[in-house]
């Protein structure tokens, strides 16, 4: 029996002495079993070091090696070794999911005895966090009567101790708790050390030589079990990274080597104590660092803690230490693959490197992509957390639709997951027909609304196209369309629907987690998860493999370990769907490097291995190094303070955060020496989240020190670079030297000047190249890029829009608006998805449906609308509103309770209009001829022709619309035609729209009108028939000014409000029977039209709507000419990115849903505004009385 101690700083190789030694032993005691423990996280690597220093002392010669007397171990394992075949160690052993589990459930059973964590399981992370706070605990030797008795003993402070009182009040019974759940049931680590120590105690372990490297901190159960080897093992040595012994006092807190040199102090002590013989200690001998900066670091390092002034100093060897300043993170790991790729072609191998930095987060976006294109194996050394994978978002997508009853949300979620398939035919759909079949379900949803009861009837959904252009046939398209929306649907109803029934009527947990386990065997989710894992092995992510089949055996473990605790309990979906997660959260994959020569990334505060060559401490600023370290346990640094007076011998508390901003020294320290020959100090000097980041004090003092040079690396090469420079910053491989050639070149077109050489023959080695040539091209044409769309093929347009383009006013008048957004919509027919909502088209369509069926009811009664009263035309349009309700296009008007209230409103607005048209039915001579007057329409049974124009080359353009309402009207021997459009928003007619195309609408129609005079009412009205005008109707319930109701009548407030605007052709004897009120007053403003009657008899509107019947031909004709040039550009491929811009600022930009695939920037030279100049109408007739003019001398 024995202690012995190797010490030595981190520059010195404690490996090496500690398996000499080993060698020693082994000859000396032939008998005896080696056993060499180290922290689990470098298990592995330690043990193929080991054997390798191993074989060079005793078989050097041999190619192959092997020991059966030397074992590897960390503690865990090393209780493996001595427990497996013992009762105790057959009893199950938790994970942390299962700990979190048990957790989760205690807290739900005693919620109402406790007080500051009442509640608190349903934040994220507390249940973790509760384990931990436990776990601390159980490693610390501290139980629950133990805070019961810390509890009694707080009384006494009073209420300077009130919350942690409290805080002790509930650990203890939730500990007290878990201590009955696990007692006799369960294992923990902990559990495993203090049975081993016992287990140990009793064994002959007189041939058996422990070597501990590695820690410089012990758990209380580690110290026991170490204890219990120094007292009954033949020998035990431990290396520890000191400069000294301690073995009379403690070092200072803020020493350097605080952390080993404590553990050295209290184990001599401990063995002085127990009379066990403590040897002299050994100084690792071997150099295991040679390089001259490093070692100069390290005697600065230590010096520094000691507050000894030092001198500055000059290094020679200026690779050995070197700081880099990077433009931002992304900048800074392209630069640390750099110089890994440099240093590989000078004779490294990537197991020579590890990265390292205090937080990983921050770059791990970042770096797998980078290394990726750096071609650079590596292997991320930190534990990822299991609760975003797929198969748990299945888990708690499968319980939410159970609560919420099929949302729309957790439905998606579910199916999205890929895990759940539909079969036909037996075998599960193919994954892309799956993946179609899902969005058009989405859409279907996404626009009817779906949800709820939906996913359960019985009859089938229907795909319905709601257009303009409808004829109620039905396609073989929708019909597929169909077919596929309810193939998705019935796999819920069929499969999904019976497991929750089933499920409810599970008796007990046992129960329902079988059902649970049997429905997902079922439905091949295993299966499935399984060739996930091969797709993966396939593309060589051997990480990425791993994880499916990982997380389905945590599940099975969960499931497991639920029914052992809980599987006799009355089962509770919520409760359930709270313990998986609360599992899930504590689970995490287990990883394994893929090959043994990678690149290991991990974070400066975990053990790591000191067999490298070089070091990168990368994100090296003043936020991580030293590291701001904050509380996140239960118990905080005050709570501990308090508690410690009543601990016992053996029992711990984790370290105060005081004590772990003092460590950060030491942590620092071992990460700088972690290799032998170099060290590169980096940090990005700004990021996406902050400007300005500063460096690491710690880098300030070394650069000061040592009188280094930052190296600043740009974020890409620049014309003025040396080769020196470029060779060093940005030649990595093929794929990444190309970016750099390309933003160099970028800089050298956009300056007018010649590639450099250097670059130009970079340039000639990629052209070269057969993998990367036509990448090369490909990229290089973007020099010369510019944002300007192709004119189209003949061919191209002949496939999109035939020989004949039959369109719709609106859609010309996008034409015109921006050619390119007429391309992308009714040519490669772009559009966006439709959403359940009660948008202003919705509200328009209503509008439209509503007014057109309530002028043919009203002619079914035999009336006109003005012999028609206000209580009538209400019970009309009440009648009308449930009808058009139950239009599946409408359904969304019955789909909640705000929208039952908008629909009220709607009605009110559509009476209110109604009655309008009533007000002004009785005011003027003219009456609703027809509504809803389609013209045009192909397949129609009742309609107008279109407008159909001829064009050259055999072309031709046919028009078709929707006219609201045609009104008629008998004066002086003639027959006026005018038409109404109704507006859900207030529109008047643009002169200047009109003049460029972009209000072709009303003058439209009117010529539509007229050049079907013949199909009017057959005879009724084709005899000397004029034009009257073209008028818009703003449909809406206005909101009156208390003065505005008060100084009139209401009727004759509202019936302004609603009065028309837009063209009048200015003929006397029409306007005199248009508003016949006004007529019989003499004179004054019309309450229904847009203009005015003057005390001479004249007419007189404000905004020029009253035209002449010469001057609306001109308009009519310039219409039609309008409609001529576009079909004419059209068919010539024109398609130019042309927004208008109008003279107040908006664009038709505005609210385009393309402008992702514009791309349009009004900085750059070939992106251009089609700006409209301002134009009085005066001016624009003017203009086309010119045009006409010119056009007559032409000819």
């Amino acid at each position: 029996m024995s202690l012995g101690f190797i010490l030595g700083k981190a520059s010195r190789d404690h490996q090496e002495e500690l398996v000499r030694e080993i060698a020693e032993l082994k000859k000396k005691d032939p008998r005896g079993n080696f056993f060499y423990l180290v922290p689990n996280h470098i298990k592995f690597a330690s043990e193929v070091r080991a054997l390798k220093i191993l074989q060079s002392l005793e078989q050097p010669e041999e190619p192959l090696f092997a020991q059966t007397d030397v074992q590897v171990f960390s503690f865990t394992r090393l209780a493996w070794f001595f427990l497996k075949n013992t009762a105790f160690y057959q009893i199950p052993r938790l994970s942390q999911a299962g700990l979190n589990m048990i957790v989760q459930n205690i807290l739900q059973q005693h919620q109402d005895e406790l007080t500051v964590f009442k509640g608190e399981q349903t934040q994220i992370g507390f249940v973790s966090q509760l384990v931990s706070q436990l776990s601390e605990l159980r490693a610390g030797c501290v139980a629950s009567d133990d805070l019961a008795t810390i509890t009694a003993s707080l009384e006494k402070a009073g209420d300077t101790a009130a919350d942690l009182r409290a805080k002790a009040h509930d650990l203890r019974i939730i500990y007290q708790a878990f201590e009955q759940a696990t007692l006799g049931k369960y294992n923990e680590s902990a559990d495993l050390l203090d049975e081993m120590s016992r287990y140990l105690a009793k064994q002959d372990l007189s041939h058996c030589y422990f070597f501990i490297a590695g820690f410089s901190q012990l758990t209380a159960g580690e110290r026991r079990l170490v204890e219990t080897l120094i007292r009954y093992a033949q020998h035990v040595r431990i290396a520890l990274v000191l400069d000294k012994p301690y073995s009379n006092q403690q070092p200072e807190l803020h020493d350097l080597f605080y952390r080993s040199g404590k553990l050295y102090f209290e184990l001599y002590q401990g063995a002085r104590k127990a009379k066990i013989p403590v040897l002299v200690d050994k100084y690792a001998s071997k150099m295991r660092i040679q390089n001259e900066s490093l070692l100069a670091l390290e005697d600065y390092w230590i010096e520094t803690t000691k507050m000894t002034p030092m001198k500055a100093q000059r290094i020679s060897d200026k690779q050995g230490l070197q700081i880099i300043q990077a433009s931002n993170r992304f900048v800074e790991i392209r630069e640390v693959a750099t110089r890994i790729r440099q240093l590989i072609a000078a004779g490294y191998h990537y197991c020579d490197f590890i990265i390292m930095t205090r937080h990983l987060d921050l770059y791990q976006n970042i770096i797998h992509p980078v290394f990726e294109q750096f071609d650079i194996p590596t292997f991320v050394d930190l534990q990822k957390k299991m609760n975003d994978h797929p198969f748990v978002e299945l888990i708690n997508a499968l319980f939410a639709i159970k609560k919420r009853y099929y949302r729309y949300d957790d439905m998606m979620r579910l199916l999205k997951t890929e895990l759940l398939i539909p079969q036909v035919n037996g075998k599960p759909m193919a994954i892309e027909s799956f993946r179609k079949a899902l969005d058009l379900t989405e859409n279907m949803i996404l626009k009817y609304g779906f949800e709820g009861n939906r996913w359960l009837q019985d009859d089938d959904w229907t795909y319905y196209r709601f257009m303009d252009t409808d004829t109620g046939i039905k396609t073989d398209e929708e019909r597929d369309k169909t077919q596929k929306v309810n193939l998705v649907r019935h796999f819920v109803k069929e499969k999904i629907a019976p497991f929750f029934k089933k499920l409810d009527n599970a008796k007990n947990g046992r129960e329902a987690a079988t059902l649970l386990f049997n429905f997902l065997n079922a439905q091949q989710v295993p299966q499935r998860l399984l060739e996930w894992r091969d797709v993966e092995l396939e593309k060589g992510n051997i990480e990425a493999a791993a994880r499916p089949e990982q997380t389905w055996d945590t599940f099975c473990q969960l499931l497991d370990e639920y029914v052992l605790a809980l599987g006799d309990f009355d089962f509770d979906s919520e409760n359930f769907l709270e313990l998986l997660q609360s599992g899930f959260e504590g689970s995490e994959y287990s990883q394994v490097p893929s090959t043994l020569d990678q690149v290991i990334i991990s974070e400066s505060g975990m053990v790591q291995m000191n067999d490298r060559k070089v070091t990168f401490m990368i994100g090296s600023t003043d936020m991580v190094m030293p590291d701001n370290i904050t509380q996140k346990s239960l118990l905080s640094d005050e709570d501990r303070k308090k508690m410690e007076p009543f601990l016992q011998d053996g029992q711990y508390l984790a370290e105060t955060t005081d004590h772990q901003m003092a460590a950060e020294v030491y942590l620092n320290y071992l990460a700088f020496m972690s290799s032998s020959e170099r060290l590169y100090l980096s940090y990005p000097s700004s990021s996406e989240e902050q400007v300005g980041i500063k460096p690491s004090r710690y880098l300030e003092h070394i650069q000061q020190q040592f009188g280094l040079k930052v190296k600043r690396v740009a974020t890409e090469p620049l014309l003025a670079d040396t080769p020196h420079q470029i060779t060093s910053h940005f030649i990595g491989t093929k794929r990444t030297t190309l970016t750099q050639l390309l933003n160099i070149s970028r800089q050298a077109h956009a300056a007018k000047n010649t590639l450099p050489v250097f670059w130009h023959y970079i340039y000639r080695l990629l052209q070269r190249d057969a993998q990367f040539r036509p990448l090369t091209q490909k990229l290089f044409a973007s020099l010369v890029y510019k944002n300007i769309p192709e004119r189209l093929q003949p061919e191209i347009i002949e496939q999109l829009y035939g020989k004949t383009i039959s369109t719709s006013v609106s859609k010309m008048e996008e034409f015109y608006a921006n050619q390119y957004a007429y391309f992308l919509k009714y040519g490669l027919r772009l559009q966006e998805r439709d959403v359940f909502e009660l948008s202003a088209a919705n509200t328009g369509e209503f509008f439209h449906l509503a007014l057109d069926s309530l002028m043919k009811a009203i002619a079914q009664t035999g009336k006109t609308i003005a012999e028609t009263s206000r209580n009538e035309l209400n019970q009309l349009l009440h009648k009308i509103l449930l009808q058009i309700r139950e239009l599946p296009q409408f359904q969304i008007l019955s789909s909640s309770n705000r929208m039952d209230y908008l629909s009220r409103q709607l009605l009110a607005t559509v009476q209110q209009i109604g009655w309008s048209i009533h007000q002004q039915s009785q005011r003027t001579g003219m009456r609703p001829l027809k509504t809803e007057v389609l013209f045009g329409h192909v397949g129609a049974q009742d309609g107008l022709r279109p407008l159909t124009f001829e064009l050259p080359h055999g072309k031709k353009v046919n028009v078709r619309g929707k006219i609201d309402r045609i009104d008629h009207m008998h004066a002086a021997g003639k027959n006026y035609l005018g038409i109404v459009d109704y507006k859900s928003s207030e529109h008047v007619f643009d002169f200047r729209d009109a003049y460029y195309g972009l209000a072709l609408q009303m003058l439209t129609y009117l010529n539509a009108v007229m050049k079907n005079l013949d199909l009017l009412a057959a005879g009724t009205v084709q005899d000397n028939v004029q034009p009257a005008g073209a008028l818009y109707m703003h449909l809406y319930n206005p909101k009156l000014k208390l003065k505005e109701a008060v100084k009139k009548p209401l009727d004759e407030v509202l019936l302004k409000k609603n009065k028309y605007d837009g063209l009048l052709v200015a003929d006397p004897l029409m306007l005199e029977e248009l508003d016949q009120e006004l007529n019989e007053k003499g004179n004054g403003e019309s309450t229904v039209y847009p203009f005015r009657r003057n005390k001479d008899g004249s007419f007189k509107s404000r905004k020029h709507q009253l035209v002449t019947y010469e001057e609306l031909l001109l308009l009519l004709e310039h219409n039609e000419e309008l409609i001529r040039q576009a079909a004419n550009q059209i068919f010539a491929g024109e398609n130019a990115l042309n927004p208008v811009l109008w003279p107040n600022g908006r664009s038709a930009l505005q609210y385009s849903p393309f402008k992702p695939i514009f791309q349009f920037d009004a900085l750059l030279p070939e992106n251009n505004y089609h700006r409209l100049e301002p134009m009085t109408p005066l001016e624009i007739l003017t203009t086309l009385k010119e045009q006409r003019g010119a056009e007559i001398s032409d000819k």
